[in-house]
């Protein structure tokens, strides 16, 4: 293997630049597309509704409450056919209030009661599928969405709890983002915080008390996932999980777009999945002007800019300095195809080409 056939991991962070986005539809829904080919689309405008279709969900009554005659359940009903339910309420119990209760796993209607069963059918998940840029749609998948094109900046993360919002973006206090939640600071609702510190689990409770649109940092730890994902907010890493702090090239690209509307698309991305979690800043261009499409084709050389992914100098960022021509003998007795990587800290170290990623 050659450097010039070494094609890198890519985690783009521009400046400014052509950006095509797909907005669609989840892949069970049905709906229809509401923009048009070649219209201008704001950050809010809805360019796809549609639903999910109700599951049905059958409960065995009878067998949760141990019933040896199914007959022995209609006395137990607290609703009958054609109700609605909310998730968690009582669909059967003693007549008496005591003892166990069924409770609705979902909200829907009750569609069948009988031979000790009782069936649900989910409400549809009704879904609007904003713009989130300010763009021109380039092209249409009847059905399922439109595809957007726009300028401006944009840095992918690296996790995100799958949330899409929109806020002006704004530097956390010198006290730290748990002090948003200060009367004093009633001006963050509705933006996106940009902390350069770990996010924890008090960060997570100022986001949903305080409603803020978005919270981007640097890690948290693996523990608070879960809670995360629950939040209406959205939350971008751009380093990763633990306690690592934000890079200094991260920091200060971020911090030269504070004040800006910004979209934050915090998307849980997969393993096998092109797309990543990533933050997009609409930025004019002069009439008749565009900005260079991202390199998807990037090799390593001399003086590129990248990022460490795994190992001892993880999160790090620096320069590529010198691409030694054959295997390098690590430290682990491992003898492996490595790049000398002048950190912004000063120092140097060989790294595996493997735990390398290219800002694009």
């Amino acid at each position: 293997m050659s450097y010039e056939t070494y094609f890198p991991e890519q985690r783009h962070i521009l400046a400014l630049a052509a950006i095509r986005r797909e907005r669609f539809l989840p892949e069970r829904a049905i709906g229809e597309v509401e923009a048009r080919g070649g219209e201008k689309v704001d950050l809010r405008d809805v360019v796809a509704r549609g639903a999910i279709p109700a599951r049905y969900l059958m409960i065995d009554a009878a067998g949760f409450f141990g019933l040896k005659d199914t007959d022995d359940l209609k006395p137990m009903m607290k609703v009958w056919e054609g109700a609605r339910v909310e998730a968690r309420q009582v669909l059967a119990g003693k007549p008496n209030g005591r003892g166990k209760k069924l409770l609705s796993p979902v909200a829907g209607v009750v569609a069948h009661v009988g031979d000790g069963r009782i069936i649900l059918e989910e409400t549809p998940e009704i879904i609007e599928v904003e713009a989130g840029l300010t763009g021109q749609v380039v092209d249409i998948e009847e059905g399922r969405g439109v595809v957007i094109e726009t300028s401006g900046a944009v840095l992918q993360g690296v996790w995100g709890n799958n949330r899409l919002q929109i806020g002006t973006l704004r530097a956390e206090p010198s006290d730290g983002l748990e002090s948003v939640g200060d009367e004093m600071n009633m001006q963050f609702r509705g933006t996106v915080v940009l902390s350069r510190r770990p996010l924890r689990a008090a960060g997570l409770r100022v986001a949903q008390a305080q409603s803020l649109s978005g919270v981007i940092a640097p890690s948290m730890d693996v523990s608070l996932i879960d809670r995360a994902r629950e939040l209406r907010s959205a939350v971008l890493l751009t380093e990763g999980f633990g306690a690592i702090r934000m890079s200094s090239f991260v920091f200060g690209f971020l911090e030269g777009l504070i004040g800006k509307q910004t979209t934050v698309d915090a998307l849980d991305a997969d393993r096998i999945g092109a797309r990543r979690p990533e933050i997009i800043v609409n930025l004019p261009v002069r009439s008749g002007q565009r900005p260079p499409e991202p390199d998807l084709n990037l090799t390593l050389k001399p003086g590129i800019n990248v990022r460490i992914t795994r190992g001892d100098h993880a999160g790090m960022v620096g320069a590529v300095a010198h691409l030694p021509k054959t295997p390098y003998l690590l430290e682990n007795g491992l003898r492996v195809p490595c790049a000398q990587v002048q950190l912004s800290a000063g120092e140097s170290a060989f790294v595996p080409l493997a735990n390398l990623e290219v800002f694009g």
